[in-house]
């Protein structure tokens, strides 16, 4: 699994997954859950309930968010983890490598709270230095 100290942050491709129990993201998770303790962030709940509320079917959309969202911790933005947003979009901006502000964002949280993130989409967090990124693939 690799050393990441406090935790994963589960993004949300592989939130999205879970909700459409594809095996290898509900195997993933049971596999891990035990060894390492598993959240989400507050970016990310964004993201599923944006999904939710876009879809034909909102109502039990959801609900399998809310439920999901039950099992996991969700981490919040700060002071600290907008300190360090604002200091890698700066770093990035002066090298002419920006990146979806959610990703970065999402990054932020996890540097702050001592966590990684655990994600299919590697090269969209690959850009941020001492970031543990972790493929579910």
């Amino acid at each position: 699994m690799g050393n990441v100290e406090d935790g994963l942050i589960v993004d949300t491709d592989i939130l999205i997954d879970l909700l459409r129990k594809k095996d290898y993201a509900v195997s993933l998770i049971k596999k891990i859950e035990d060894e390492i303790e598993l959240a989400t962030s507050a970016i990310n709940v964004f993201e599923l309930y944006r999904g939710a509320y876009k879809s034909r079917n909102q109502e039990k959309n959801l609900a399998s968010v809310k439920g999901l969202l039950n099992s996991l911790r969700m981490l919040n933005t700060d002071e600290d983890s907008m300190e360090i947003a604002g200091k890698i979009t700066a770093g990035l901006e002066r090298d002419g490598n920006m990146m979806d502000i959610r990703d970065l964002l999402i990054a932020s949280i996890a540097l702050v709270n001592g966590f990684g993130v655990l994600t299919n989409n590697i090269r969209h967090f690959n850009k941020i230095k001492h970031l543990k990124v972790i493929s579910g693939k």
